[in-house]
């Protein structure tokens, strides 16, 4: 494994995800507030949030070099996919559980899930692809 592409496509996923997760909650703002009212403020937890957002992008980017390893977008989609499906149950486990938990947040949650798991495990793809994904001897594909 290269070390600095693998860096460099942690710092890649998880700003593309910061990106899709931030116009997704724009997009569906109605159903999110309804959320956000039990939640602590987003200032107060942006910290931590943050750092198990990164070792989730870490654990992604390694776990595509395992899975897929290869330019293959099709692949790259699908694999990104069932990541987006595991957040997708884990998260809808916790909001099964949840005494109060408003119940039009849940589908938006699964939609941003899903569209992107499946944005990011192609980039993942792309960027393998071109020679940067995190495998040692990759080159650029033909």
């Amino acid at each position: 494994m290269n070390v600095g592409k693998f860096i460099l496509n942690i710092v890649v996923a998880f700003i593309a995800y910061g990106i899709l997760y931030t116009a997704g909650e724009a997009i569906f703002s109605d159903q999110f507030a309804a959320g956000m009212a039990m939640m602590h403020p987003q200032e107060a937890i942006m910290v931590p949030v943050l750092g198990y957002h990164l070792v989730q992008t870490i654990v992604v980017v390694w776990l595509f070099g395992k899975a897929v390893g290869s330019g293959d977008l099709k692949a790259g989609a699908m694999f990104g996919f069932m990541i987006g499906l595991y957040l997708l149950a884990t998260d809808n486990n916790w909001f099964t559980m949840l005494k109060d938990f408003p119940q039009d947040a849940r589908l938006p949650i699964d939609i941003l899930h899903l569209v992107n798991g499946t944005i990011v495990g192609a980039l993942l793809a792309f960027m393998w692809g071109k020679g940067w994904g995190a495998g040692s001897s990759n080159a650029a594909a033909d």
